[in-house]
């Protein structure tokens, strides 16, 4: 970028502002004697709107303005050129929802940008369907939210979050997505996945999420997930049964 002044007169306090997607990316003031210009190289990819296919470049002076326009598809959940929103950590542990015990999972999410993204979360395990969170945490900041979950406490839970904006079930507004797996008091496994689409909780035929290797077997699902000395109770049933016929028969 090269700005000149053309007058014969010694310009003061000149300067530009340029804003990329609405947003202003950089503001330079300085002083132009008459015939001096300044040229400036800038790197604008890094403050584009990962969320916008059309994008602008506004670039103004005193009494000049010029915009620039550009069509460009960004995959918000794979590009490595532009910041983005990204879930940084998650965390399983014991806690409370309104003054209750529940299991809950602690997700911090940061912004790395330079604009502010209205982002939302969204949480699937074994045994919560779906919680839905609206965290924006503010340019180069982070904000850690805690969520609710409906598994049973003190047990291993596994599941996934999804960062996205806009829709849910369309793959265009994702940004980001991890895997989780944890229990209360010790280490959260976490790994990264690609971005999938899916139908929230309040829409029939919606998402539930499955892990193999996590899954209830069948006497946990049978117990409900109530047990005795972490015994699932259904394995009591037969012995009480038999209990009871050994008394009948000796009575």
């Amino acid at each position: 970028m090269d700005i000149y002044n053309p007058t014969s007169e010694y310009l003061i306090d000149s300067g530009y502002i340029v804003l990329v997607d609405d947003t202003r990316f950089q503001r330079e003031f300085f002083d132009l004697k008459p015939g001096e210009h300044v040229e400036r190289n800038m790197d604008f990819t890094k403050a584009l709107d990962v969320i916008k296919d059309n994008h602008s470049i506004t670039i103004s002076t005193y009494g000049n303005l010029t915009t620039y326009n550009f069509t460009e598809k960004i995959n918000a959940s794979a590009t490595t050129k532009i910041p983005t929103p990204y879930i940084a950590n998650v965390t399983v542990a014991d806690g409370t929802i309104d003054g209750k015990p529940s299991s809950v999972a602690y997700v911090t999410i940061v912004n790395p940008s330079m604009r502010r993204y209205s982002t939302k979360l969204f949480v699937h395990t074994l045994g919560t369907d779906g919680s839905f969170y609206a965290p924006s945490p503010q340019p180069h900041n982070s904000t850690r939210i805690k969520v609710e979950l409906l598994d049973k406490e003190d047990t291993k839970i596994a599941g996934e979050a999804r960062l996205y904006t806009g829709n849910l079930t369309k793959k265009g507004g994702g940004i980001d997505q991890v895997g989780f797996a944890g229990k209360a008091g010790e280490e959260t496994k976490q790994w990264n996945e690609s971005f999938q689409p899916v139908r929230p909780t309040w829409m029939s035929n919606h998402y539930h999420y499955t892990n193999d290797t996590y899954s209830q077997g069948p006497a946990e699902k049978l117990s409900g997930n109530q047990d005795v000395g972490g015994i699932p109770i259904i394995y009591f049933t037969p012995a009480l049964f038999i209990g009871l016929l050994f008394v009948w028969r000796w009575r």
